[in-house]
């Protein structure tokens, strides 16, 4: 699954033949009936995935989200079209998929005819079960019947629920006999039982406990070392865990149940530490969730009560508390210590993977830089890659790439090192191979203020022509520096003529700025490329204003130069420096500012069109989630989905 392609760029189309469960628990479950695939959703999700009935692209949807104020919190929603696409509700227009056919069951009984004996059953063979005291085979006789037993009660107890699934409208799916379990026993596919109602989910859910509970209540009354097998098979398909379906019955005071789009992530980012941390808390503060835990113990209680009771001391005499009460008790809290304590290490190890893998490539470069910079081969071919890299020259062609490779220079400088060839009056320019260079624009009054930090892949020397409003600059090494440099004439011939005026201003001026502000720190290069192309330069004049209080935001701003005030009701809130940007709220609510923005001394700032802003936003999730996620910080709140009282914000 090439998740940057589907998220981008791939057509989807919802598969035909889809099916809806009523409104189950506050989910709907959605089940592909050709593919028998099933997902659940809730009615705000289904309404996202209902806006692919016609072909569309993942960005188009998006988009549409955003305008129409339906937008999803966006990891929910990326991980919501992943799943969709996992279980076959998504699919590429002209997908051949091979059918899975319902098998003809000729018996239908309905769940809720059959719901209360059920439960009687159920109720007392589990009060049998655990009222007479269990014993182990004694004969070859009790082996040999209590095997019999528990594979006639696993049978008969998936017949029972095939018939129940038959009744309440769900299908029955792949009835067969596994001769190779043990003991061997008929089965049926049940995920079915998701597209029936509660009651009679629950009815087919207890359908298999409630014939292995009645068939070991009665063992255990006739003959206790038959009914041994169907005891361990009814603790075992009453287990809390390890794919226990009994305890996904279990619901209490909740509002609607988890959608798979909030557990078992596909989604990258929500698979960090961080995701995984929200998907704890989430679980947790469900009362369901405690309930389900409270069963785990009374589970275990029961299972230790059971096999206490194989033994010769009854587990309700004060001689077996006293000989076994603190063992118990260690057992319970120590199980659970441990597991908290596994919990913990498992995410601890993720984390320092994450962040390992995040400081490994940083450490690499910070090798090279400070150590391995002559190690780097310069030969011709190695300089057509590094100008092919170079986002200023990489649109020139091969031969012209290949005549500027064979006439540079390779040249040295230390750190700290002030480079004058490419100051007040440039007399070079020059390609960094190896090594960071910090840029200082001069002002008016003669004051230079830090406005970019160059690094591998930047040219130096063609700021002048890229920002003729300013045009002088200057240059220091951060680390040693390794540079490819030409003479300033020459580069003016090579280069300067072949490439278009706003790809200098966009790759020498805007590219380098966004790389080092916290907004793009987490951007790929290529997606703060486009986003430099994509913006235009705008200067203010002081007091000038940039965004207006109540009136519709049409542009997201950056600050590129200077700084601006926030105004509202002729009071100054606060003040945008370099680097900072606002509109966003706006543009993603769809909303108008409660607040002005005014223009302060030399502001310039990067602006772009809502239209162009949401395209690329939402071709670029890496750029989405992080835009939700500055956005959610300055209004304290989730900034998705939205909520009445939400749509006046900057």
């Amino acid at each position: 699954m090439d998740i940057n392609l589907i998220l981008s760029a791939q057509t989807l189309t919802l598969v035909p033949h889809l099916q809806r469960s009523e409104l189950i628990n506050g989910l709907i479950v959605i089940k592909n009936v050709p593919l028998k695939t099933y997902l659940r959703v809730t009615p705000e999700q289904w309404a996202i995935l209902e806006q692919f009935e016609k072909p569309k692209t993942v960005p188009i949807v998006l988009g549409n989200a955003i305008r129409e104020r339906q937008c999803l919190p966006l990891d929910e929603f990326y991980e919501l079209i992943l799943k969709a696409i996992k279980a076959n509700i998504l699919q590429e227009p002209g997908t051949v998929t091979t059918p899975v056919k319902a098998y003809e069951w000729p018996w239908a009984v309905r769940p809720k005819i059959m719901a209360r004996p059920i439960a009687i059953l159920f109720c007392v063979g589990l009060v049998m079960s655990l009222g007479f005291r269990p014993s182990l085979p004694e004969s070859p006789v009790d082996w040999v019947a209590g095997i019999l037993l528990l594979s006639a009660s696993l049978s008969f107890g998936t017949f029972l629920k095939a018939c129940l699934i038959r009744g309440g409208g769900g299908e029955v799916y792949r009835p067969r006999w596994l001769w190779l379990a043990i003991p061997p026993y008929f089965s049926i596919d049940t995920h079915d039982a998701v597209m029936l109602a509660p009651s009679e989910r629950t009815t087919v859910g207890i359908a298999g406990p409630a014939v292995l509970a009645t068939a070991a209540g009665i063992a255990q009354w006739h003959r206790p070392g038959m009914a041994f097998f169907s005891l361990i098979g009814l603790i075992v398909s009453l287990r809390p865990i390890f794919g226990g379906r009994f305890v996904g019955l279990i619901h209490v005071g909740d509002k609607r149940s988890l959608s798979d789009s909030e557990h078992s992530h596909i989604f990258p980012p929500n698979r960090s530490p961080d995701g995984r941390v929200k998907m704890l808390r989430r679980a947790i503060s469900q009362p369901t969730t405690w309930v389900r835990m409270l069963y785990g113990i009374c589970w275990t209680l029961a299972g230790l009560y059971w096999g206490a009771r194989l033994g010769e001391m009854p587990p309700w005499t004060l001689t077996f508390w006293q000989r076994n009460g603190l063992r118990i008790a260690v057992g319970i809290f120590g199980s659970l210590l441990a597991l908290g304590v596994g919990y913990l290490s498992w995410e601890i190890f993720h984390f320092a993977r994450e962040r390992a893998r995040a400081r490994r490539d940083t450490l690499r470069l910070w090798q090279r830089r400070w150590f391995g910079a002559k190690k780097i081969p310069l030969d011709e071919a190695n300089r057509v890659k590094l100008l092919a890299s170079a986002a200023v020259v990489s649109s020139l062609t091969p031969p012209q790439r290949l005549e500027l490779a064979r006439i540079m220079e390779v040249r040295t400088h230390g750190f700290w090192t002030a480079l004058p060839e490419c100051g007040d009056v440039p007399t070079r320019v020059s390609l960094i191979v190896s090594g960071k260079v910090s840029v200082r624009r001069e002002m008016p009054s003669g004051r230079t203020v830090p406005v970019q930090v160059l690094s591998e892949g930047d040219i130096i020397g063609l700021h002048d022509l890229a920002d003729p409003k300013f045009p002088t600059y200057r240059f220091r090494t951060q680390t040693p520096v390794t540079l490819l440099t030409v003479d300033r004439a020459t580069a003016e011939k090579l280069i300067v003529r072949r490439v278009p005026p706003s790809t200098l201003t966009d790759m020498l001026l805007k590219a380098p700025f966004l790389r080092r502000i916290p907004l793009c720190q987490n951007w790929h290069r290529q997606a703060i490329d486009r986003f430099a192309r994509l913006s235009s330069i705008t200067s203010y004049e002081p007091d000038a204003a940039i965004l207006s209080q109540g009136q519709t935001v049409e542009i997201f701003f950056v600050i590129f130069q200077g700084d601006a005030k926030v105004i509202q009701d002729g009071r100054v809130l606060a003040t945008i420096r370099s680097g900072e940007f606002f509109g966003e709220i706006g543009l993603l609510q769809n909303s108008a500012p409660n607040a002005s923005v005014t223009a302060h001394q030399n502001t310039r700032c990067l602006s772009i069109a809502r239209t162009e802003l949401l395209r690329f936003v939402t071709h670029n999730y890496t750029v989405a989630l992080e835009l939700e996620r500055v956005s959610s910080n300055r209004l304290g709140r989730p900034i998705f989905p939205l909520r009445s009282g939400d749509f006046r914000s900057i």
